[in-house]
């Protein structure tokens, strides 16, 4: 169990460090579904029992999304999130990454010992013990950096720097006091880094990977299992010219939809909401809509050029180009990353 983390979830989001082992805890779990004015990248839930999770997720994309790489920091046992690796450990970091050469060129996981993650502001950092992973965020967002040093372990040595170049949000709303953060029932979502100018330098058993690009950062955690809440799920974020882009449209078990769109444009927030957005397949991809009101229509279309993830036709990661802008203005091209899972006929 959770034994060094405060029975107060008030306290527990404003301390500064925050240590717990690596398995399954035992007993409830408070759990945070509303912002409050500081601490937006802390951990969200007190104990993560069999049937809680919780993760940092962090990617990075070239411009031309011929090269990706995925790292993800897990405290979910498989009960609660069917996509990790043990139903009693964890702790688990997952890397992936995609080059030219190949859309799956490294995919990897390791069980941490322990693990820390330490609030500063409204940042986050964490260390993921024995795993040679950890990630470091500056107190206002600004900018993070996942270090891995893992030659041992992973094969993989190196970093992904990021340096923001979009506001943080929530499903609906910015980054303020009082809002929900729940993308749908029992999901919380909160995505402090839409966009970013990343920096990829990595060493993968002797071959240099690097690259520049767009660079994401969110966390999502729950207090059901993931498959007990999630019906569909489309989710993406990208960037075309000026614009940085994120996107949701899903449903819930009992096929209720919901959905969040965020765009900004040099820096500012034109739009974050939790309607007038849309995502259907294409014969490429997925065509994604959000109605910014005043602004205009942003469309865009995804294709699924690269796929990166795939777990039994019910779980997609891909990567690809991006097209779109303001209906009726300029167009640009970029790219983007894609999950989709379909539990519907599972």
């Amino acid at each position: 169990m959770f034994f060094l983390w405060p029975l107060i979830l008030p306290t527990l989001i404003h301390a500064a460090t925050v240590s717990f082992p690596p398995t399954v805890g035992v007993g409830a779990s408070d759990v945070l579904y509303t912002s409050s004015a500081s601490s937006f990248d802390s951990l969200k839930i007190s104990n993560v029992n069999s049937t809680t999770y919780e993760w940092y997720y962090f990617d990075a994309i070239s411009d031309d999304a011929s090269y990706s790489v995925v790292a993800t920091f897990f405290v979910a046992p498989n009960t609660a999130f069917p996509f990790t690796g043990s139903p009693t450990m964890t702790l688990e970091v997952l890397l992936s990454i995609q080059t030219p050469d190949s859309d799956v060129f490294y995919l990897n996981g390791a069980f941490a010992t322990d693990a820390q993650v330490t609030t500063d502001g409204d940042g986050a950092s964490g260390v993921w013990e024995g795993t040679g992973l950890s990630f470091n965020g500056s107190s206002d967002m600004s900018s993070y950096e996942v270090v891995i040093d893992s030659a041992d372990v992973m094969g993989v040595t190196g970093t992904i720097s990021m340096q923001s170049i979009a506001p943080a949000h929530y499903p609906c709303s910015a980054a303020q006091a009082g809002e929900t953060m729940q993308l749908m029932p029992n999901i919380g979502w909160a995505n402090a880094v839409p966009d970013s100018q990343a920096t990829i330098q990595l060493e993968i058993n002797g071959q240099n990977v690097s690259f520049t690009g767009s660079g994401y950062h969110d966390m999502n955690w729950g207090d059901i299992p993931f498959t007990d809440a999630v019906g569909t799920w489309h989710w993406g974020h990208g960037r075309l010219g000026p614009y940085s882009l994120v996107w949701f449209d899903g449903t819930s078990q009992d096929r209720t939809p919901y959905a969040s769109g965020y765009v900004s444009m040099n820096g500012a927030i034109i739009g974050t909401q939790c309607s007038g957005v849309n995502v259907t397949a294409s014969t490429s991809g997925f065509d994604i809509g959000i109605d910014l009101g005043d602004e205009g229509v942003f469309q865009a279309q995804f294709s699924t050029d690269h796929t990166l993830l795939s777990f039994d036709g019910v779980y997609y990661r891909w990567s690809g180009s991006l097209v779109g802008g303001i209906s009726g203005e300029e167009q640009y091209t970029g790219s983007a990353m894609f999950d989709e899972f379909d539990f519907t006929s599972s």
